[in-house]
């Protein structure tokens, strides 16, 4: 009433105010009567277990718990009711279905995937079942996808649907999916949930098949080629579809086996999905002129098939202009469910976001320094925000201990991007189990740039199926690298038109990794012009590898000046040449940085090699040293040894030539016969400084080469004893070379290399 009067004094005109001022009243006086204590007359609700888990309604890793459990009163004369009961918003759509019954391993793969708008959610306290279960509504889609993995095709000849119990529905909770936003939120908390439900909608697809499950005796599709769709084929190397959706107008939990028969090489196999549906909604809908009424599925949402119906109901009004909130009734019938979502970030601490934005200026402006202390000021505040940047800024400069330190900051304020940032960090040291539980964390909070790192963990642990899975649900949602990842899976299992599919549609979304794809599958299909296209594509786009691949293509074909070019343009990320040549190199006694956020490219690495190779071939030994600089700086083994060779030969500087080969023995995977010819090139030196060759006689420096010669066939030797002879022979004439030198290091190094030979044995 008192809404009615503002309006009515402020001379509103229009319906829809007053429509959301009544609709909220009746609201409201519904969810009061739903209270413990309040609720209208009714049978008492059996005491229940724990509140309803559910993936969509939780940030927790790896478990399914509830957003948040209805509140109780402590009041001696209230009635028990359902805990947890809730509404939540539905962001994981498609659900997967466990294959039981192919104990062997057959030339395909078989998977079935539920994809609902509206499914009821029983929890393991409820059920006494070990995870929550959710039950879709009548007319979902039933995705089943065949996939020959063999040399010969497969057939999906039939599918036979039984059901095998009706028990009574009991369900703790409903999550939907919600087709677009509403016309009015009921509360701030609802907003980023609701948000995140709309962009996971997706339609459904015209089902293939309807699997009536009401009918007696049980159906078979496709028995003596009763219907159309079956068999369904996949070639080698191939996938196909069916799409069905499962009927019943019965408002139990219908649970039910669907069992196929699938030919292929002489042999059938029959696996089978233990699956669930229902009819009865328990949803209402609110309009502006009329008291909540009970709403179908189809009503709802008209994608859900109904048979009696097929082609009428495809497509919602767009002119459906109805006050929709949305909210189901407790299992006992006594009023409106509460409608919690997941948290929303923590709130930002006052001046926050000022700081962020002086901070943001501070980092424009190259002030790196200045913008982690206004970052760090605003995040020890408690702002969720300034430590997710903070945590950026740490990442980027090589920090990854500070870079994880402030995202956990972030993650405990809720900032959801984080979650999937500290998987990132736990991949980068290889923990495995660590991403695991962080990207499960990202996909739950509705991250799906998550779900890829997932995908790439599943792929590490060799559950390639679930990989797959993952990046393509995550590439209909168009997340970065979904794509290319699955191409490059498909391509690795042989997929090659699937793959290249993936690619095509990767590079045209403006992946630039998928382009560079693209130009190597051209340029072994002997396609010139189509690897052209592509590496260009992905050059102009900034990517360093399309650079460098374009530019090797021109300089092969006779245009050097072209292909420098791109090579300088690929290279420019690892610094410019002048002062690569001024900083010092690294060496065995410098720290190691980690490029992480910034890391270089291959092709920004390989093109500042060729660009070394391209200037010591013309003599220019400078430019050659500058590159080559750049490069090795990178751990690039062919610019470590090309600096060898410069400094000792060129410049003739043994101390240099040193270093990086101190350096190359601590680049992991450096290949043997590298590090061979390492240790018998810097004796040859050893022995030439000692008065056998060309050199002025210095023994120190004959030490100190020989000293590298010994450290190289002590590694050498850690993988094969074959090189043990030549080790102990160079630490003997390490200490002899150390006596005649009177050099205290020399002798240090030679007592150092002796005491290491004795260790072994």
């Amino acid at each position: 009433m008192a809404g009615g009067a503002v309006l009515a004094a402020t001379d509103v005109r229009t319906w829809l105010p007053y429509a959301a001022v009544a609709a909220v009243s009746a609201l409201s006086g519904l969810t009061a009567l739903a209270r413990p204590g309040r609720s209208r007359p009714g049978p008492a609700a059996e005491p229940a277990g724990p509140p309803p888990e559910s993936r969509d309604a939780t940030a927790e890793d790896g478990r399914n718990t509830s957003a948040r459990t209805s509140r109780t009163e402590s009041r001696a004369d209230a009635t028990p009711v359902a805990p947890g009961r809730s509404v939540y918003e539905m962001t994981r759509p498609v659900r997967p279905v466990p294959v039981q019954g192919l104990a062997d391993d057959p030339p395909f793969t078989v998977r079935a995937a539920v994809h609902s708008h509206v499914a009821h959610i029983a929890s393991p306290g409820l059920l006494g079942t070990p995870e929550a279960v959710h039950i879709p509504l009548t007319g979902h889609n039933l995705l089943l996808t065949l996939t020959a993995t063999g040399p010969d095709e497969v057939v999906l000849r039939s599918l036979r649907a039984e059901v095998t119990d009706r028990p009574p529905l009991r369900a703790d909770g409903v999550a939907l999916a919600r087709p677009r936003m509403p016309d009015l939120v009921m509360s701030g908390d609802l907003l980023e949930s609701a948000q995140r439900a709309v962009r996971a909608y997706r339609r459904l697809r015209s089902p293939d098949v309807a699997v009536l499950l009401d009918h007696s005796p049980a159906p078979v599709l496709a028995e003596a080629g009763a219907d159309t769709a079956l068999p369904l084929t996949a070639a080698p190397g191939a996938s196909a579809t069916l799409t069905c959706a499962p009927v019943t107008d019965d408002g139990r939990w219908v649970r039910w086996r669907l069992t196929a028969e699938i030919a292929c090489a002489g042999r059938v196999w029959r696996p089978w999905w233990d699956l669930a549906v229902t009819a009865t909604t328990g949803l209402a809908r609110f309009s502006p002129d009329a008291a909540p009424t009970p709403a179908p599925v189809h009503a709802l949402y008209p994608d859900h098939y109904d048979p009696r119906a097929p082609e009428g109901q495809r497509a919602p009004s767009e002119t459906d202009r109805t006050f929709q909130v949305v909210a189901h009734t407790s299992r006992d019938g006594r009023g409106v469910l509460e409608m919690p979502s997941r948290p929303e970030p923590g709130p930002e601490p006052p001046g926050a976001a000022e700081a962020i934005r002086r901070a943001d200026a501070l980092t424009r402006a190259g002030d790196l320094t200045g913008a982690a202390e206004a970052y760090r000021s605003a995040a020890e505040a408690g702002s969720g925000q300034a430590a997710y940047l903070l945590a950026g800024l740490a990442r980027n400069q090589g920090d990854l201990d500070g870079a994880a330190h402030w995202y956990e900051r972030a993650a405990a304020r809720r900032v959801p991007a984080a979650y999937n940032n500290l998987g990132v960090l736990a991949m980068l040291r290889g923990d495995l189990d660590e991403a695991e539980r962080w990207y499960r964390r990202g996909m739950d909070a509705g991250d799906w740039a998550a779900a890829v790192g997932l995908g790439v963990v599943r792929e590490k642990r060799g559950d390639e199926a679930q990989a797959e899975e993952l990046w393509r649900l995550a590439g209909k949602r168009d997340v970065p690298n979904a794509d290319q990842n699955l191409a490059v899976l498909y391509e690795r299992q042989g997929r090659h038109r699937e793959a290249g599919e993936l690619f095509t549609r990767a590079a045209g979304a403006g992946d630039v990794q998928a382009a560079v794809r693209l130009g190597f599958r051209c340029h072994e299909a002997g396609d010139r012009d189509g690897a052209e296209r592509w590496w260009r594509t992905a050059a102009d786009a900034g990517s360093a590898d399309g650079a460098f691949y374009l530019g090797l293509l021109l300089v092969s074909e006779g245009r050097a000046e072209d292909g420098e070019r791109l090579w300088e343009r690929a290279a420019a990320r690892l610094g410019t040449p002048g002062r690569a040549v001024a900083r010092t190199p690294p060496g065995p006694a410098a720290g190691t940085t980690y490029r992480i956020g910034a890391a270089a490219e291959p092709g920004e690495v390989y093109a500042a090699y060729e660009l070394g190779l391209l200037h010591w071939e013309r003599d220019d030994h400078d430019a050659a040293l500058a590159w080559w600089t750049l490069a090795a700086g990178t751990g690039h083994v062919d610019s470590v040894f090309g600096l060898c060779q410069l400094y000792l030969n060129v410049r003739g500087d043994l101390a240099e030539c040193l270093r990086w080969g101190y350096f190359a023995l601590d680049i992991e995977g450096v290949p043997a016969d590298r590090v061979a010819a390492l240790a018998a090139g810097m004796r040859e030196v050893a022995e030439q400084f000692a008065g056998a060759g060309a050199y002025e006689s210095d023994p120190g420096a004959a030490a100190e080469a020989c000293s590298l010669a010994a450290e190289a066939y002590r590694r050498l030797t850690a993988h094969d004893s074959a090189h043990r002879p030549a080790w102990e022979e160079a630490v003997r004439r390490l200490v002899a070379l150390a006596e005649s030198s009177g050099s205290p290091r020399a002798r240090q190094q030679a007592a150092n290399a002796a005491a290491r030979l004795r260790a072994t044995g």
